[in-house]
């Protein structure tokens, strides 16, 4: 009896302890959409990321491929999924619910998902266009580290940035203005296609409480002659 008592109390003030600390932590529930076009990702002060030899001549190349108005590197001309953190900047907006033990993305483009466990890391079954990711609170901000990503058929940005199996990435998320933007800082490590870790920033805006996101499917847009990803899309105010 002592036994079962004992537990019960320690599930009880467990359990009052994580409704504590999600009271205590920052909110990021809500509809967000890039503040501005992002289509070729560059480190917090400008620069071209630090790409190894083999890296910069790949690059290179879609770069070249792209400035021609050709798309067919890129998977995501045929509607295969961007990867992360390519998903986050796309011109469409995403919705974050937030719970204690998970915190969950929903994408407008083409209906894709993305889930955050707030636990220990987890590793991925095998690799992922969206890779795994865990997250924690650290001094009010939202941090989430994420790997497990497949290489073969995302990059990390419109152009062509390319990565390996090796890419972790960290997230650095907090509000500003009152809650009405979400800054996130993001650590890209991959010693294969980067000489040194880097880092850029990417701010968003909170979209009204009564927006809500129209069915995506990707393929109907692409059936009728439409580009997969929409670049003309106005960023809503």
């Amino acid at each position: 009896m002592l036994q079962l008592l004992a537990i019960a109390l320690a599930t009880a003030i467990t359990s009052a302890a994580m409704a504590a600390n999600a009271k205590s932590n920052p909110d990021f529930s809500g509809v967000w959409l890039v503040s501005s076009t992002i289509q070729q990702l560059k480190t917090v002060d400008g620069r071209d990321p630090p790409l190894t030899s083999a890296a910069s001549q790949a690059y290179a190349a879609h770069v070249a491929q792209w400035r021609a108005g050709d798309q067919s590197f890129d998977p995501v001309s045929k509607c295969v999924s961007p990867g992360m953190p390519r998903m986050l900047y796309l011109p469409y907006p995403f919705q974050i619910i937030q719970r204690p033990k998970r915190i969950t993305y929903l994408f407008e483009w083409n209906y894709w998902n993305r889930h955050v466990a707030m636990s220990s890391h987890v590793e991925a079954p095998y690799p992922l266009a969206m890779g795994e990711s865990h997250g924690y609170f650290q001094h009010g901000d939202l941090v989430i580290e994420s790997d497990g990503f497949r290489a073969d058929n995302t990059f990390l940005d419109s152009v062509g940035l390319p990565h390996s199996d090796r890419l972790h990435l960290t997230e650095r998320m907090r509000l500003t203005k009152g809650g009405s933007m979400l800054v996130d800082r993001i650590r890209i490590d991959d010693s294969v296609t980067f000489t040194h870790p880097w880092e850029t920033v990417i701010e968003f805006k909170r979209l009204p409480e009564n927006y809500e996101m129209p069915m995506d499917i990707c393929l109907d847009r692409t059936d009728s002659g439409q580009p997969a990803v929409d670049w003309s899309r106005k960023l809503l105010p």
